[in-house]
């Protein structure tokens, strides 16, 4: 596998964006997703630009700042199933595993469903009050091989890559919900900065977000916020 590709290009219908950054795609528009029942299964039939933007992260990383309701984490779910080829196989044959991180443990319990839904693929949950911190490096590798999809809270994975438990060339896709927290010292800044930039084989990065900054600001803010986030997922 080839080093993820720089971020290259930008959809959006903010002109003020656009003229910023080119990793992040963003909407201005709030939709419904479509569904519809075949037999006793719910099939989510995707807009065309959440295929659009799924094609395009499929090619290069990206940022996905989108409204609320509008269908970002189905984004996601499309993309992992698109690269799923990746990660049915097992670890001891050479198969990599896709991590869904979250910033709160409801969030883990969320997104898990999400995926688990949508998809035919083995989703495991982690968060520091199942006692995970205590696990060792076997549990971790059980873990690892007997799911395919992982959606862990930030310091979690965190832990798990600084003490090598699991090596991020191993990951495939590494999804950042509410990618927009990500200064200083947070966990999103800290994995990228110690862990993605130095990886022979890092995976694709897919950020979530429906602001492009964690805290308030005005206007003529806003291009230097798109580009701290730029930096941060590149």
């Amino acid at each position: 596998m080839q080093r993820a590709a720089s971020p290259s290009m930008m959809m959006s219908t903010s002109s003020s964006l656009a003229k910023r950054s080119k990793m992040i795609a963003s909407r201005n528009t709030t939709v419904n997703i479509d569904e519809m029942i075949i037999g006793q299964d719910v099939v989510t039939i995707p807009r065309s630009y959440q295929t659009e933007l799924m094609e395009q992260a499929k090619e290069e990383n990206l940022v996905i700042c989108l409204p609320t309701g509008s269908g970002k984490t189905y984004i996601g779910v499309m993309l992992i199933k698109e690269m799923a080829h990746a990660i049915r196989a097992s670890i001891k044959d050479g198969g990599k595993r896709t991590v869904f991180l979250v910033k709160t443990v409801a969030l883990v319990q969320q997104q898990s469903d999400n995926i688990h839904i949508h998809t035919d693929l083995s989703v495991g949950q982690y968060y520091g009050e199942l006692g995970v911190d205590l696990w060792q490096k076997q549990r971790w590798i059980d873990e690892f091989e007997h799911h395919q999809v992982l959606v862990l809270t930030a310091q979690v994975f965190l832990n798990l890559v600084d003490h090598n438990y699991f090596p991020l060339y191993k990951v495939n896709l590494l999804i950042f919900d509410e990618c927009h927290h990500s200064t200083g010292e947070n966990c999103y800044a800290t994995l990228m900065s110690r862990h993605y930039r130095s990886c022979h084989d890092p995976p694709r990065i897919l950020g979530l977000t429906a602001s492009i900054s964690a805290k308030k600001i005005t206007p003529s803010q806003l291009n230097q916020a798109a580009k701290d986030i730029e930096n941060t997922y590149r």
